[in-house]
């Protein structure tokens, strides 16, 4: 693979967009184009890990995989982000020159091609819930056989990659914000041109929700995965030094995850507000709500894994601390530390998704019986 080196300036570069209107509703498809053979190239990679996924692959293996998929998605980020700038600039100027400038089948194929933008954002996140999916199987059939210094690594190339799928996350709901602003724009055309495309953009939002649905099941896989691979970690004889390491491992990951959480909910957000816009039938709505059902199950699964994680590592921490007949008030603030860091993630998670860091806590007056309580109650609510 070529490595290319961009400026770092050319992601806030402005693409003139020059010539008649009419010629940048077909820049519009062209972008549409391009987003769908980037999510067959997404699909490529979750194919990829499928071959990761069986008994007889070395974590050497597994690493290498994890580290040539991280490769390639740094790459599509980078052109993520020049087709994102494109677009931006096309819809800048289709909304200057005002959507009166085309007649009516030039609005009627920039709302069709708006909307083939939308479908393509639908498959690229589906593809991303499809790799996020393998990645967690990869890691739940490797995790029976590492060793500590094993799973640190996995685990590091496991955030790296999360965090680019969330960068990723990000460029699609900026594109799918944009999209949907100027929908509302054409709107307010004279030609009531939403009537030809409302079916093909009822299936689109439903691909949409789909989608959610599918990356919420996804980091279901994958939290579970980690809690199958921090627990074989917790059998361990581990020391206090590599207590502390797996800690800063667990915090991490559910730090991503909250992230990842937090897009998904901006990103149903924006699609209603697409519902809203369009305007449907109580009947079309209707079948959209079968899908939000579906998406509900999804995520509730995910926030449940989460849950069993938090739960099962506490009560491995706290043997660890029993067993100690040294320094007993260390280990023992130390483990009542561990544990209000996790369990105030888990309340970030599921009570502050929108504002980062609603909960915190505080080592020197933390009650622990207070803290089980938190966490049983939320727990309970899971369930």
């Amino acid at each position: 693979m070529s490595n290319i080196n961009y400026n770092n300036n050319d992601k806030n570069k402005n693409f003139t967009i020059e010539g008649i209107p009419s010629n940048a509703v077909s820049i519009v498809d062209s972008v549409a184009n391009e987003e769908c053979a980037l999510a067959s190239l997404l699909e490529a990679q979750a194919n990829l890990l499928c071959n990761a996924i069986n008994p007889c692959i070395t974590i050497c293996d597994f690493i290498d995989v994890i580290q040539s998929i991280i490769r390639t998605l740094k790459t599509l980020i980078q052109k993520n982000n020049i087709l994102e700038n494109k677009l931006r600039e096309t819809l800048n100027f289709i909304q200057k020159e005002g959507i009166g400038c085309l007649d009516y089948n030039e609005q009627f194929e920039l709302l069709s091609n708006l909307n083939s933008v939308l479908e393509s954002i639908g498959a690229e996140e589906s593809s991303l819930g499809y790799l996020i999916d393998k990645l967690g199987k990869g890691v739940t059939n490797i995790a029976s056989y590492c060793t500590f210094d094993d799973i640190k690594q996995v685990n590091n190339l496991v955030v790296t990659l999360m965090k680019l799928i969330v960068e990723k996350n990000m460029i699609l709901l900026r594109k799918l914000r944009t999209v949907i602003s100027l929908i509302k724009f054409i709107k307010g055309s004279e030609f009531d041109i939403f009537i030809k495309v409302k079916k093909e953009m009822l299936c689109t939002i439903k691909n949409l929700i789909n989608s959610i649905f599918k990356e919420e099941k996804g980091l279901a896989e994958l939290i579970f995965g980690e809690s199958v691979k921090i627990s074989h970690a917790l059998k361990m004889c581990l020391n206090e030094e590599e207590i502390s390491e797996l800690d800063s491992l667990i915090t991490s990951f559910i730090d991503v995850i909250c992230d990842k959480k937090r897009i998904l909910e901006y990103k149903l957000s924006e699609i209603l507000s697409l519902l809203n816009t369009v305007g449907f039938s109580t009947c079309e709505i209707d079948s959209i709500l079968d899908h939000i059902k579906e998406l509900q199950s999804a995520s509730f699964k995910g926030e449940f894994e989460l849950s069993k994680l938090i739960k099962n590592n506490s009560k491995e921490l706290n043997k660890f601390i029993y067993k100690e007949c040294c320094n007993f008030h260390e280990l023992n603030s130390f483990n009542i530390c561990i544990t209000c860091n996790l369990v105030t993630l888990l309340l970030n998670l599921n009570c502050g998704r929108k504002s980062k860091n609603t909960f915190k806590f505080d080592s020197c007056s933390c009650s622990n019986k207070s803290i089980c309580k938190k966490l049983n109650n939320i727990i309970s609510q899971i369930k």
